[in-house]
Order: structure tokens, then sequence, then C-alpha cells
């Protein structure tokens, strides 16, 4: 893998990571409306492929309502994305997003 690539959007992931945790924590997450999503396109070219893409299927899914039952950790599970967290710095990370 590049790392060089994988520093330049592991906060990207991170936040991913952040959401798809909330309905097992014990806060919550607005997802990104579209100009948010806009904006991260502008300046992070090919965001919207990859996150635009995720975080639309769960609006589309009902994850920002909790009583729709959706849990985005499983999604990701269920798509062959395992979710570590690292032992030292506590920090949830997805090796394959």
């Amino acid at each position: 893998r590049d790392a060089k690539k994988d520093a330049y959007w592991a906060h990207h992931d991170l936040f991913l990571l952040a959401y798809a945790l909330w309905p097992t924590g014990f806060f919550r997450l607005s997802l990104p409306d579209e100009e948010d999503m806009e904006w991260f396109e502008t300046n992070y070219p090919g965001w919207d492929a990859h996150y635009g893409k995720i975080l639309r299927e769960w609006k589309a899914l009902g994850c920002e309502d909790p009583k729709s039952g959706f849990i985005p950790i499983q999604w990701l599970v269920q798509h062959g994305h395992q979710v570590y967290v690292d032992r030292v710095s506590q920090v949830p990370f997805c090796p394959t997003l």
C-alpha cells in the first residue's frame, strides 16, 4: 500500500469510523449534507467517489434515524471492512477503507 496516500486520507477514514460507531457510544454525529460533501470534493478531489458514496448509501438506509435500526459498523463488517482499535492510541482504524 501507499503510505503517503493512506496518510492523506486517514482523517477521513477516522470520521467515517466515528460515524459508524456512534450508535454504540454516548455521542451523536450528523452526516455531512450536500453542501458539506461538495466542499470535501472541492478540497479533496476523489472524496465523493469513495466517502460520499458510502455516506449517501448510509443515509438512504436510514442511518440518521436511530429508529431505523441501521448500524453503520455492521454495514462496514458486512462489506468486508474489519475495524480495529489501536492498542496504544485507542483510535479505531480500518485498513481496507
